[in-house]
């Protein structure tokens, strides 16, 4: 039962169903107007006594040899009653000397009334003009008045008619109705095999607010979903097609001065053991600047890969982490000679973070290392910390110094960075402005 009244919350079932009752009431309807139309066409045209005159000779013929064969005469007159039943479309009175006697619809006379009928002169004043003279079996001369109802057959096939016409017209209005929702399935099962070819730009026509249109609404929008994924799918294809090419061409640099270093030290005439040592000083700096610029593409693609699925956080309180940021891991600028000015605004009754420690270890590592790498010593490096929104927001900004080689960052961390601090439903950004970096993390709350 539950099931049947689920059937009539969708709207295209009250569509059909108003689609057929008003094809319903059209039908029935129109094929009234015909019936009686028809009825009334039969009635005018067959129901007078000049048309059923042919009628009605027959019937007499067959009525008279009724009489002679069943030899009725006045006396069992009723025995007209069985001819009678079998000819339902007639209706005749017998009269005698003008004074009926029988009648198709009852015995109208008894024997004893019709011998008296018999016997008394005849004193009537009906006009036999139109009466039919019948003989009965013992010789005595009756008077019929006869009226034939064989046109209603006619009325029975009139009624035959306008049923059909009826269904025809049903058939017709209810299609009529229904054809407009039916052009439209074929019309999406058409632009369906056309996304089947592999042609998602064409869009999905959506007409309505039944539950074909929400269909129509619901397929156009995977069209969109699977659009929006392929792009995001080649993006990410030309991006990483674009880090290969900018990393091949960063390691051919440090590869093709390594080669040179190498081709001096391989060569006899250098006897100077200084400057044996100073080449091989330099080509272990490229050797270790290549290993880094590996790591870090190993790392990228590594993250990338992780990127296909969701990774596991936890919650981790924030002030703890801020605490440890601030104190623990930027100590060792500290020792380098940076100086680090931290600005905390998170206390210990501020929430968890949802983070994987594994990976946030990864994204402070490269801002560790590309503050080492770049960061201007003469400048401090400010942290500020604070939580809004049900995020916590940490904000880190260094001067940078002048003399960078160009060809020495690659920017792959900072991408790492993005896409590990992505996996973690946060953001990172990374900018520069008149010669001071910011780097941005928001980090996810969990709901208090």
């Amino acid at each position: 039962m539950s099931k049947v009244f689920e059937a009539f919350k969708t709207k295209l079932l009250w569509k059909i169903l108003g689609c057929i009752i008003l094809s319903g009431a059209v039908a029935i309807g129109l094929a009234f107007l015909f019936a009686k139309a028809g009825s009334y066409y039969v009635d005018n045209t067959f129901d007078s006594q000049e048309v059923n005159r042919n009628f009605q000779l027959k019937y007499m013929e067959e009525l008279q040899r009724y009489v002679y064969d069943n030899k009725i005469t006045t006396s069992n007159i009723s025995l007209l009653e069985d001819w009678a039943e079998d000819n339902n479309l007639v209706y005749f009175s017998v009269y005698l000397k003008k004074k009926m006697i029988f009648n198709s619809d009852y015995s109208y006379a008894s024997e004893e009334e019709i011998e008296e009928i018999a016997n008394e002169e005849d004193t009537s004043t009906l006009d036999f003009d139109y009466f039919y003279k019948l003989e009965l079996s013992d010789g005595t001369s009756v008077r019929v008045d006869m009226f034939c109802y064989d046109f209603y057959n006619y009325v029975y096939y009139v009624i035959a008619l306008s049923v059909v016409i009826g269904i025809i017209i049903f058939i017709v209005v209810f299609t009529k109705l229904i054809n407009r929702k039916l052009l439209y399935i074929k019309q999406l099962e058409r632009e369906l095999s056309i996304l089947e070819g592999g042609n998602l730009e064409y869009p999905i026509t959506i007409k309505g607010d039944d539950e074909i249109g929400s269909l129509a609404r619901g397929i156009d929008q995977m069209r969109l979903s699977i659009m929006e994924n392929n792009a995001k799918e080649q993006k990410a294809l030309q991006a990483n097609k674009n880090l290969v090419t900018a990393m091949s061409h960063d390691l051919r640099t440090p590869l093709t001065t390594l080669t040179g270093y190498l081709e001096i030290l391989s060569m006899d005439n250098i006897s100077d053991d200084e400057k044996k040592k100073h080449y091989l000083e330099l080509s272990m700096k490229k050797t270790k600047e290549i290993r880094e610029l590996s790591d870090e593409l190993f790392e990228y693609f590594l993250v990338f890969e992780e990127g296909q699925r969701k990774i596991d956080v936890m919650p981790v309180p924030a002030y703890e982490l801020v605490s440890d940021l601030i104190e623990n891991q930027f100590l060792n600028l500290e020792e380098d000679g940076y100086t680090v000015i931290g600005d905390n605004s998170v206390d210990e009754d501020a929430g968890n973070c949802l983070i994987n420690s594994k990976y946030m270890i990864r994204v402070l590592n490269n801002i560790l290392s590309n503050l080492g790498k770049y960061a201007d010593k003469e400048s401090p490096i400010e942290i500020s910390c604070n939580i809004e929104d049900n995020k916590l927001y940490i904000l880190i900004k260094n001067a940078v110094k002048n003399n960078i080689d160009p060809h020495e960052s690659t920017k792959i961390g900072l991408i790492t960075c993005e896409r590990i601090m992505k996996l973690h439903k946060g953001e990172f950004e990374a900018s520069e402005h008149e010669g001071e970096f910011i780097n941005k993390l928001v980090i996810p709350m969990e709901k208090r």
